[in-house]
């Protein structure tokens, strides 16, 4: 195991037999945070592959100690962060346009900017939202930026101008995850009281509401599958829930999980289903039939982020233990660690 030298703030420790320990290039900083901020080491939240696979994007901060919000895009190909955004608030959300030449994210501040993922710079920053923005996507074609938060509401915004185009209410449910069918023709939330609220895209009419646990517990969980036919939906019960995505009927539920579900993802090929709770475990699953493939076991704390490499040969996960792990599907073996340095 190889540590390379540290880089504005940053160690990585790449498991690589072969790792030698090299100089590397600092990355570009755009720093906007408090002085007193700019030491502290933040838990980290969403994590996403660029469309190429080269790059990931990982989110981080929190309030309570306060941490400064960042923005970490690495070069998976060498390991190393290649641009730094830190801002004061939380920045819970990521996602790239379809091309991966832009890059939303959304704070806990209630903003949302898209950004040039090469330079930093700010293309567009839409209208500042009165709560946190928790959830963001863009659309299949590129045509519209999905947004949702606690402010209750499912915001689409044109991505180019920021004008907000349409709002998709949910009254006395703030949303904590959005989701969208790979066509775009179905999108979804679940909110805070445990509810998943499906629509059909073209006439933005409710197709139907789901309870995504029956206790009533917080759902932060929900994703299509790539071929649509199924919905998974996950909340603070432990529940993990697969469904029909046309009629929103329950096909299966996946035991295992003894800790709040707080993220999940399908394999490009939808073969297998990747989740993590907030004991720090990350379960992989036969998409098909619900069976347990395994039990990645390489976090401490919750495991918010949880990204499929556009090949299908590694998973990203990102927790409050302030690491990022990557792992090789074949093997179902960690193969490097992107660390953010504790002071």
């Amino acid at each position: 195991m190889a540590m390379l030298p540290k880089a504005f703030g940053f160690s990585l420790t790449v498991l690589l037999a072969s790792a030698q320990a090299v100089e590397l290039p600092k990355p570009l900083v755009v720093d906007q945070t408090s002085p007193k901020l700019r030491a502290t080491a933040s838990r980290l939240w969403a994590a996403a592959f660029s469309p190429d696979g080269n790059t990931l994007a990982v989110t981080a901060g929190w309030d309570d100690p306060k941490e400064a919000g960042e923005l970490v895009l690495w070069d998976v190909r060498i390991g190393k962060p290649k641009l730094i955004w830190r801002q004061d608030a939380t920045i819970r959300c990521v996602a790239f346009s379809r091309e991966g030449k832009s890059l939303a994210i959304g704070d806990f501040a209630g903003a949302t900017r898209i950004l040039n993922p090469q330079t930093g710079q700010v293309i567009v920053e839409l209208p500042k939202q009165e709560k946190p923005v928790n959830s963001l996507l863009f659309m299949p074609t590129d045509a519209s930026l999905v947004t949702g938060g606690f402010d209750e509401t499912v915001r689409f915004w044109d991505p180019v101008s920021g004008k907000l185009l349409r709002t998709l209410n949910t009254p006395g449910e703030g949303i904590t995850c959005v989701a969208v069918s790979p066509k775009g023709s179905s999108l979804t939330a679940v909110t805070w009281p445990g509810k998943a609220h499906v629509w059909n895209v073209p006439s933005l009419t409710q197709s139907y509401v789901l309870n995504a646990n029956n206790a009533g517990q917080i759902a932060e969980v929900v994703v299509f599958s790539p071929d649509a036919k199924s919905l998974v939906t996950g909340s603070w019960d432990h529940s993990l829930k697969v469904w029909n995505a046309e009629q929103g009927k329950l096909l299966r539920e996946l035991p295992g999980h003894l800790a709040p579900v707080q993220s999940a993802a399908f394999s490009p090929d939808g073969r297998i289903l990747a989740s993590g709770d907030a004991s720090g475990k990350v379960r992989l699953w036969v998409a098909a039939t619900g069976e347990t493939i395994a039990v990645l076991e390489g976090h401490s704390d919750r495991c918010f982020g949880l990204a499929f490499s556009p090949d299908g040969k590694r998973l990203a996960t990102a927790a409050w233990d302030r690491k990022v792990l990557l792992w090789d599907l074949a093997t179902r073996q960690q193969v490097a660690t992107l660390l953010r340095e504790t002071p």
